[in-house]
């Protein structure tokens, strides 16, 4: 049951290898840009005692590996669809939980890959000088990735068509994204916004990760902790529900 497990991942990863593209240098320069702008604009503005343009730069990866992590089963899963190759899935001996869990360790080793990568071409340009909480910041990398590449699963098993997909990536993980604090700590917002900040998955991602890395958190870290390990284990209940349900639909 393992292997065959293993062998619907290894098959994952195998197919985003073949994008590299896609997989590797648009995100890499999407990042390189939005850096590139603010580095110019930021000059010596600090936040928080932290060098603005490090505060970016850590929102910056973390919404790298948002982005990949979500976008690797959801696309694969609504072209498996599309193509009819879904059916491959539905008559293989796999538990429900197994496919499931394939396509988010595949997504999680795709962003995982694609922040190694990043930080290989970029760090060399953020005044950052090692990382306050490795541990923290290894645990909370891999919790971020499972979490929406699980999402992504739930995404890519619920949408019918590409149309489903593009909506939900524009007007609600795009929204989550700018809502967590990737470019300007979430206290400045006005009004009631950084309390809605607080329901927002992505921030707690965002936070906990700009804590490891730099040592600066909007929001405590051990609730934005406790909030991505709940969110992860909810995501994986509905992961499961959705996956039998779509697949023996």
């Amino acid at each position: 049951m393992l292997t065959n497990v293993f062998a619907l991942y290894a098959r994952e990863v195998k197919r985003f290898q073949k994008i590299w593209l896609d997989t590797v240098v648009s995100p890499l320069m999407s990042m390189v840009l939005f850096l590139a702008v603010f580095g110019i604009v930021s000059g010596d503005r600090m936040v928080g005692g932290l060098p603005y343009l490090a505060f970016v730069y850590t929102g910056l990866l973390t919404m790298t590996m948002v982005n990949a992590s979500f976008s690797n089963p959801a696309f694969a899963l609504v072209i498996s669809k599309n193509l009819g190759s879904i059916i491959d899935i539905q008559l293989a001996p796999l538990p429900n939980w197994g496919i499931g869990i394939a396509y988010a360790l595949a997504a999680c080793t795709r962003a995982l890959l694609t922040l190694a990568v990043a930080l290989l071409i970029t760090i060399w340009f953020i005044p950052i000088h090692g990382i306050s909480h490795p541990i923290l910041l290894l645990l909370g990398l891999v919790l971020t990735g499972l979490e929406f590449g699980m999402l992504g699963v739930c995404f890519g098993m619920y949408a019918k068509n590409f149309e489903a997909l593009t909506f939900v990536t524009t007007f609600i993980v795009q929204p989550m994204i700018f809502l967590a604090g990737v470019f300007y700590p979430v206290a400045s917002l006005p009004g009631i916004w950084p309390m809605v900040s607080q329901f927002n998955p992505m921030h707690h991602s965002v936070n906990l990760l700009r804590y490891a890395t730099t040592g600066y958190a909007d929001t405590a870290p051990m609730l934005s902790l406790g909030v991505i390990v709940s969110i992860t284990v909810a995501v994986f209940v509905l992961m499961q529900w959705l996956t039998k349900k779509k697949l023996n639909s």
